[in-house]
């Protein structure tokens, strides 16, 4: 019962660990989402990943239950048969005493005997401070466990609205290049626009409903990868209900929040702590391991019609190969332990550099959504609503409505980047990991293509091919770029 009420009580103390409050604690937006709360609840109860960081916990709370156990007492019988005996009491001397001789009978004897050994007072503290960092470990897997499988969810819905909001870009270009085309026919009833505009309209919108096909079989993927995640059938549906463009941006934190943060929820500097405690726990094991083991037995002796024996006997194991075994393991735990310091150390060192460098990349990527956001694009709309003004009335040639289109455009897709790489920031602190996440954001540079495209002034012209190669490469150049 003690011993229940200790595991208990570990229990509960890890959880007070891993729950207490930060000066800075990161949530995500997209954490608030019900789709993305209902799939991480789903993913907590179906994952396989989960269940087994629990197993594996459990297992290390039934070691601690055993380290600091007694040896087995152990119990002998014994059966023995004395022959029988002839005796002779000689007279001692005396003429006048006369030998005397006497016949014993065999005899049987049982014997019963109870030993029990006795640690060196503290090698049981020790023993079960030892597997105590074990368990320790394994809670520490659990917290890792749940922010990466939190994360991983986090990261796939993320994707999967950039890629949704992509999309709804594409289309508002594809209904912008049909009404480009009504003009360009309508001018060209009047004489004023040539058959060149209207077919490279056509074609950019051709273009457009490819790309548009393309991003609902990467949505569809990042379905199947949700559903994977929270293991249940790929065909299920997922309805997320949000417009990544409207959603709220997290506030960039300062390095110093960042670095706390990490150094109370990073499973990486959890781990390199408990390995620090581990090294102490083995090191002080080690150094108790020196003392020797005492034992106890009661023994009981009966023969015939003897009377009953007993015996009572206390003895010391003697460490005279101390210096062969304790001494080198002594010497072994004390390596283990400076180098466990050493490595914590430096871990140090890289969760400073990695909270500096976050902390200027989600500052830089959040001043850059918000000068596409209040500067670009607003002034990019208002001088395309005046050149398709002016090309209607004739005031403006074609290229200049479609260098302003694509000026437009690409404004538009870097400012979804920039808000998706804000929200990858947040998941990435919330996860507190020290890695880095690349987000699969697909072809991004649409305008670029669009762009080049139009640079082809002759349908057949025979520099369209390297034209179109180069609006790829830096399409997939755009598609392969990591994000932190």
């Amino acid at each position: 019962m003690y011993r229940h009420l200790r595991l208990v009580a570990l229990g509960l103390s890890q959880v007070l660990l891993f729950a207490r409050s930060p000066g800075y604690e990161p949530k995500p937006p997209i954490a608030a989402l019900p789709a993305v709360r209902e799939l991480i609840a789903l993913a907590k109860a179906n994952n396989p990943d989960f269940a087994l960081a629990h197993s594996m916990s459990r297992v290390e709370q039934t070691r601690m239950g055993t380290a600091g156990a007694l040896p087995d007492p152990q119990v002998s019988f014994g059966l023995g048969r004395s022959p029988e005996r002839h005796v002779t009491i000689m007279g001692a001397g005396d003429s006048h005493l006369s030998d005397l001789s006497a016949a014993l009978p065999g005899m049987t004897e049982y014997s019963m005997s109870l030993s029990q050994g006795v640690l060196w007072p503290g090698k049981r503290a020790a023993r079960e401070n030892v597997a105590h960092q074990g368990v320790k470990r394994s809670e520490i897997g659990i917290h890792e466990t749940t922010l990466a499988l939190e994360a991983d969810v986090m990261t796939a819905v993320l994707e999967l609205l950039v890629i949704q909001a992509r999309s709804e870009l594409l289309a508002s270009q594809l209904n912008y290049w049909a009404m480009t085309e009504k003009l360009i026919k309508a001018r060209m009833d009047q004489g004023e626009s040539s058959a060149l505009d209207a077919i490279q309209s056509m074609q950019e919108q051709a273009r457009l409903k490819l790309r548009l096909m393309e991003l609902d079989n990467q949505a569809q993927d990042q379905c199947d990868l949700l559903n994977q995640l929270v293991a249940r059938d790929t065909s299920t549906p997922i309805e997320l209900v949000a417009n990544l463009l409207n959603m709220a941006l997290p506030e960039p934190p300062d390095e110093s929040a960042l670095l706390d943060d990490l150094k109370k929820r990073s499973p990486q500097w959890l781990s390199a702590q408990a390995d620090v405690q581990s090294a102490d726990a083995a090191l002080r094991l080690a150094k108790i391991e020196r003392f020797p083991d005492f034992h106890t037995g009661l023994g009981i002796t009966r023969s015939g019609s003897m009377p009953t024996a007993w015996m009572i006997d206390v003895g010391v194991s003697l460490p005279i190969w101390s210096k062969r075994k304790q001494s080198k393991a002594i010497a072994m735990a004390q390596i283990e332990r400076n180098s466990s310091e050493l490595s914590q150390n430096s871990l140090a060192l890289a969760l400073t550099t990695r909270a500096r460098e976050r902390a200027r990349a989600w500052k830089l990527a959040d001043t850059t959504a918000r000068l596409y956001e209040t500067e670009l694009i607003p002034q990019g709309t208002a001088a395309l609503d005046i050149l398709t003004a002016r090309f209607q009335n004739g005031g403006a040639s074609f290229m200049s409505m479609v260098e302003a289109l694509r000026a437009l455009l690409e404004d538009q897709e870097r400012h979804l980047e920039a808000i998706a790489q804000i929200h990858g920031y947040a998941i990435l602190q919330h996860r507190a990991s020290l890695d880095t996440i690349s987000l699969n954001f697909g072809p991004m540079n649409t305008a670029s293509s669009s762009r080049m495209s139009m640079n082809a002034t002759n349908v057949v012209s025979p520099n369209r091919g390297s034209a179109d190669t180069t609006s790829q490469k830096r399409g997939s150049m755009d598609a392969a770029a990591p994000m932190m």
